[in-house]
């Protein structure tokens, strides 16, 4: 061993106790006694579990990217076609929604978006669902546009069903769709579950958060680290409507394969393959908007 890689290996070590004595170890470990491998090897175990840690606690951080609107933000981009509309399903929560409607409605579209920015953004999608003869209400998360509340997996469940079920009274639960995209996948697969709706519509979904997550950081044991597992795997097979899949097979953000092992997993999906299509452009391809069309009739 060269004089140069000794002394680099010193000075590693070196640096490995300074840390370790920075963030407190150093008064309940002694290390001393230990060889530089092993110092090496708990400096690193140590840095592992502060990613895992890290990883824990700012999970939705990684998750959801809301943007925030002022309450008195005005959506003058849709003209007089937007509603806007409030549900409280609890004291302390407020869900805002915009609802586009159309003459005679053939019953109603519940869509839930992904997981960035929010309804000033996602409203644009009002106009390629419309022509279907449909009234549109999409609802913000907690957290995002004008919404307000705790966000957890629990709650956002809870709050699709108490919008679902505040547009059954008034429409019919079998004229509701649902429609989810990408993290609305799961919220929709979740309430499509447990009620019966007219159908169930997905568009770019995941198998689960938990296997999106392991796929992208396979080193962390990200089973136990989720508080979110969104498991559309579970919801799909109790869903009783029929199921629509849309997924593209150049998806850069959610894989293609998941789409597919979610069609093997419930035969009687009807799967729309889109080659070519990435996570946010499937409306750019005519084989969607005319399959959309077809399953609106």
């Amino acid at each position: 061993m060269s004089i140069k890689y000794t002394f680099l290996l010193l000075n590693f070590d070196n640096q490995a106790l300074n840390l370790c004595e920075l963030v407190g170890f150093w008064g309940y470990w002694d290390f001393s006694y230990l060889s530089l491998l092993m110092k090496i090897f708990f400096f690193f175990v140590f840095l592992y579990l502060l990613v895992c840690l890290y990883i824990y606690y700012y999970q939705e951080s990684f998750i959801f990217y809301p943007d925030i609107l002022p309450d008195d933000y005005e959506f003058i981009h849709f003209g007089d076609a937007a509603e806007e509309i409030y549900y409280h399903p609890a004291s302390d929560v407020r869900l805002h929604a915009l609802k586009f409607s159309v003459p005679n409605p053939k019953g109603v579209i519940l869509y839930f978006h992904g997981n960035a920015r929010a309804l000033d953004n996602w409203g644009y999608i009002a106009a390629d669902l419309l022509p279907n003869g449909y009234d549109i209400v999409l609802p913000d998360y907690r957290g995002y546009g004008k919404s307000k509340g705790v966000r957890s997996e629990k709650n956002l469940f809870k709050d699709a069903r108490y919008i679902f079920d505040q547009l059954a009274a008034k429409y019919g639960a079998k004229n509701v769709v649902v429609y989810g995209r990408s993290l609305g996948s799961g919220v929709a697969s979740s309430l499509a579950a447990e009620t019966i709706p007219k159908l169930l519509i997905l568009e770019t979904p995941y198998y689960s958060i938990g296997r999106l997550a392991a796929e992208q950081m396979r080193f962390l044991p990200t089973n136990l680290l989720l508080a979110y597992k969104f498991r559309s795997d579970l919801f799909l097979p109790k869903v009783k409507c029929p199921i629509y899949i849309f997924h593209g097979t150049a998806d850069e953000l959610i894989p293609y394969q998941h789409a597919v092992d979610l069609k093997t997993l419930v035969p009687n999906i009807d799967f729309t393959t889109l080659p070519g299509a990435s996570h946010n452009n499937l409306s750019q391809f005519p084989l969607f908007n005319k399959k959309i069309e077809t399953v609106l009739k």
